[in-house]
């Protein structure tokens, strides 16, 4: 097919494969969502049809392809927030790696088309349908995340602290935020929570609480 033909089949590809991934990311509430990820998918994609592109003799295209892994490595250091002794972010920034893995066949084309698509859907299982697997499986406690939006959150974080030691929970940290103009300060919590906890339970408990106006748990 002719040239510009297949670059845009190759730029449509990338961004549907990776705005899969962004949207799973997205419906998370990640920082990285769904245009980070189609960005850095479509990105990856450039580079490497600019790569096969050189005419030098001595031009090596994994050259390129190296260095967009390594770029990637940047880019994902900026997804991931330290709270503490909790980290977050590591899934996303692995999500970010992979989707430029997957940019990087679909500039390749041919039969690597048939890897990028592969690829999209382990990705997408294992963001999905392994993660539930995982908190199913695990008999023992896990770790658990809670970050809510409150006022008045003086009495409100012992009262979470409270919530969670009866229930058998193991609270490790609680970090809040400076207050902002609204009077409204963020707050993280992170739990060693215990087998058979009722994380929706618990999340819509914290979401009555006076003063809370947003909760999310995983």
């Amino acid at each position: 097919m002719p040239y510009p033909v297949d670059v845009l089949i190759k730029m449509v590809v990338a961004s549907v494969l990776a705005g899969a991934v962004g949207w799973q990311r997205e419906l998370r509430d990640r920082p990285a969502g769904l245009r980070t990820h189609v960005l850095v998918c479509v990105g990856a994609t450039v580079y490497t049809l600019s790569s096969l592109s050189l005419g030098a003799p001595n031009a090596d295209p994994g050259r390129i392809a190296a260095q967009v892994a390594t770029g990637m490595g940047f880019l994902g250091a900026g997804t991931i927030i330290r709270y503490g002794t909790t980290v977050r972010g590591l899934t996303t920034a692995a999500s970010l790696w992979a989707v430029a893995a997957i940019g990087i066949t679909v500039g390749i084309g041919g039969r690597e088309f048939w890897v990028a698509v592969l690829g999209t859907l382990t990705v997408l299982l294992t963001l999905t349908a392994l993660r539930k697997a995982e908190q199913r499986m695990l008999t023992r406690g896990r770790y658990g995340e809670f970050t809510l939006r409150m006022r008045g959150t003086a009495t409100g974080a012992q009262a979470i602290e409270k919530m969670l030691v009866e229930r058998g929970a193991e609270l490790r940290t609680i970090e809040l935020t400076d207050v902002d103009e609204q009077g409204v300060q963020v707050v993280h919590v992170g739990a060693r929570l215990p087998p058979g906890f009722d994380l929706a339970g618990f999340c819509s408990e914290l979401r009555q609480m006076e003063g809370c106006l947003w909760v999310r748990g995983e």
